[in-house]
């Protein structure tokens, strides 16, 4: 279990044995709390790929949330406490319309710093979670966090200190859009905003990463 792919396999194959989930996803978390590198369960990438473009920064289950309510176990009841009805109604649509009725986060810690993570999604047919479920869930967690602290498992490396800006959430939505080099057209039409609105986002971040164009942007945020 010393590679990052390695741990994931035997994670979401371990977990849902135990507990039955329709989708799962394990991932790898940066020193801005923010998910990445993910290994997909039970074929969601629709939904995936639908998830990072437009819904993620409306998701109450990124690890800054789960931090925050702390243990390595989150469930979506506990972590909706924490953000806006208008966020977590917004969230709620995206799942209704993959039949998801139910998620839960399981996260690692290294150092006291969430460092990889795994969503598992029930969709109507299994139902939501039981309290009992939700034990078993705690029980194997608490199994591997003792297997990732003392492993030679090493967590995601630092970001550049560049890259450690401060940025709105509609900041944050627009630089995948930018690595994937769509129009500023093509990224309105994504976020259902403005192209005006793109190119004065895009100023923001010109100014705040101390660059002069898109190119240079995702040279400096991706390739540096």
């Amino acid at each position: 279990m010393h590679a990052p792919q390695e741990l994931g396999a035997y994670c979401l194959n371990a977990f849902t044995r135990a507990v039955p989930a329709s989708l799962a996803a394990f991932y790898r978390i940066n020193d801005r709390l923010s998910a990445f590198d993910f290994q997909l369960h039970g074929d969601p990438t629709q939904m995936h790929d639908s998830y990072l473009r437009r819904y993620r920064h409306l998701d109450p289950l990124q690890p800054g949330y789960c931090q925050r309510i702390g243990g390595g176990v989150v469930s979506l009841r506990d972590a909706q406490a924490l953000q806006s009805k208008q966020h977590n109604e917004g969230y709620q649509t995206f799942l209704s319309q993959h039949d998801v009725v139910d998620v839960t986060e399981v996260l690692f810690y290294i150092q006291s710093r969430p460092a990889i993570g795994m969503s598992l999604l029930r969709k109507s047919h299994y139902g939501r979670f039981t309290p009992q479920e939700f034990d078993t869930l705690q029980s194997l967690q608490e199994m591997l966090q003792l297997a990732v602290s003392t492993s030679a498992f090493e967590p995601a490396p630092a970001l550049p200190e560049h890259a450690r800006v401060a940025l709105t959430e509609r900041e944050e939505q627009l630089l995948p859009l930018l690595r994937q080099g769509l129009s500023n057209k093509a990224m309105a039409r994504e976020l259902g905003i403005a192209p005006s609105t793109v190119k004065t986002h895009l100023d923001h971040l010109y100014r705040k990463f101390d660059v002069t164009n898109r190119t240079e942007l995702v040279g400096r945020l991706y390739l540096d």
